[in-house]
């Protein structure tokens, strides 16, 4: 009885709420379903590409004489790179050290205490060395004909008369030809010497017999500096040997000279001359200065070595010798 009801009630509602149909599709979507597709192919997936392996020698499990061999060049490696800045600092090192002698040389006067001014070694030294004869650069020009002889060489005239093949001795600082000795040698065959300590007038000098030195202010030779006078300034010098007046008079072969040109420090360079020596014997005596006390101080010790004094002049003085 209950079961005839429930099936008639379940009959009811399907009748009132009947299964909703199957929803048909629009045409448009048939229409596009008939269109056909063209088959693209899909491309293969790239493989990415493998990551670079480094490997590592693994030297623990290595043999001992495999592990060494490895190691060889990098223990080289090693040792050259070691060894070669060692010798480059060394280099660096000498080099710096003989850099700071250089300047310590430039720059200090070295007193050759233990070389006397006679030395027979000196004197050939000056002589062979200093004073050798050079060849001529270019074949030597005709003398001009003589001027008028200049002061120094008609004060020679008042006290000796004209002399011929005589020697003269130009010892200064610096600056060219002495004029009286230039005239004495172009004109009356003199010879001698001329020296001069800066380089650009000892150079200029070349054509003559000269000598690169100055008067020593001592009894033996020193090594000095000379400044340059066109650059006044101590970075631009160069060394010169300043030698004795006696030295130099013994290398040119003039310890009679008739005619001694001297300027720069005069009187301590005269104070170590040997004047009582009997192979000494210079007839005239020219100092070239414009200090009063110094040619008052130079014409004092002359006076008492028998000279007496010839002539005077702006800038010299000339001492002849008392017969």
């Amino acid at each position: 009885m209950c079961s005839a009801s429930f099936t008639s009630k379940f009959k009811t509602k399907i009748q009132e709420n009947p299964l909703p149909e199957a929803q048909t599709e629009p045409a448009e979507r048939k229409d596009m379903a008939a269109i056909p597709v063209p088959y693209k192919p899909s491309s293969p997936a790239t493989a990415p590409a493998p990551a670079p392996h480094v490997s590592v020698p693994t030297f623990t499990k290595a043999a001992p004489n495999d592990l060494y061999r490895r190691l060889l060049p990098a223990v080289l490696f090693v040792l050259t790179f070691v060894t070669v800045m060692t010798m480059l600092l060394i280099y660096m090192d000498t080099v710096a050290l003989g850099a700071q002698q250089f300047r310590v040389n430039m720059s200090r006067d070295y007193e050759l205490a233990r070389i006397p001014a006679e030395s027979p070694a000196l004197v050939a030294f000056v002589r062979q060395l200093h004073l050798a004869p050079r060849a001529p650069l270019a074949p030597p020009a005709p003398p001009a004909p003589p001027q008028a002889p200049p002061r120094s060489v008609r004060v020679l005239d008042a006290l000796y008369g004209p002399i011929e093949n005589g020697t003269f001795v130009d010892v200064q600082p610096s600056g060219g030809a002495h004029a009286g000795c230039a005239w004495l040698r172009a004109a009356r065959a003199w010879r001698g010497l001329s020296a001069r300590a800066a380089p650009r007038d000892f150079l200029a000098l070349r054509g003559a017999r000269a000598l690169h030195a100055c008067l020593s202010l001592t009894a033996h030779p020193r090594e000095v500096t000379f400044p340059e006078p066109e650059s006044q300034s101590a970075a631009f010098s160069s060394r010169v040997l300043c030698l004795p007046l006696v030295t130099i008079l013994l290398a040119a072969d003039a310890l009679d000279a008739d005619y001694v040109v001297l300027a720069g420090d005069v009187l301590p360079a005269l104070a170590h001359v040997p004047f009582g020596d009997g192979r000494l014997r210079l007839k005239v005596i020219e100092v070239r200065s414009q200090d009063p006390w110094s040619r008052n101080q130079t014409t004092q010790f002359l006076q008492n070595k028998n000279y007496t004094v010839a002539a005077e002049f702006s800038d010299a003085v000339m001492y002849a010798l008392k017969v």
